[in-house]
């Protein structure tokens, strides 16, 4: 178990559900890449960018479209420079006002207390349907 570093998780997850862009920049190496396995066509702020000035246009675009109520880790594992955690996340559609649900891992590698790569699933099927307000169809 590596104490600091979930620490450090735990105090940038609290960060990120209050909007604290400034902290959550700090926390990424200049060189950051992000990469979020997420349907763009709903969630166009996502995907795949690189660089502390991306990920400032990812937040800010991110909380211009959602009010996050929680986003939670629930799950956590830490060893040397590398974790893993599960988030529940629910927020709030600020234009649509639908409020969705979904639970989020993100593998991250740190190098020198820096986060330098963050890769994000989500359950992006239920996400989706919710953003719609409509079960989806599979045939």
């Amino acid at each position: 178990m590596n104490t600091p570093l979930r620490e450090r998780l735990n105090s940038l997850y609290a960060a990120f559900r209050f909007g604290n862009v400034d902290f959550l920049l700090n926390a990424f190496e200049e060189d950051i890449e992000f990469v979020s396995y997420s349907p763009q066509g709903v969630f166009p702020f996502l995907g795949h960018h690189r660089g502390k000035s991306a990920m400032a246009n990812v937040l800010k675009a991110g909380y211009a479209e959602f009010d996050f109520v929680t986003y939670e880790p629930v799950f956590m594992v830490c060893e040397g420079e590398n974790a893993a955690v599960i988030i529940f996340a629910r927020m709030i559609h600020r234009s649509t006002r639908r409020s969705i649900q979904t639970m989020i891992a993100h593998f991250m590698r740190f190098r020198g207390g820096q986060i330098v790569e963050l890769r994000e699933f989500m359950d992006s099927f239920s996400a989706v349907e919710q953003m719609l307000g409509r079960k989806i169809a599979i045939m």
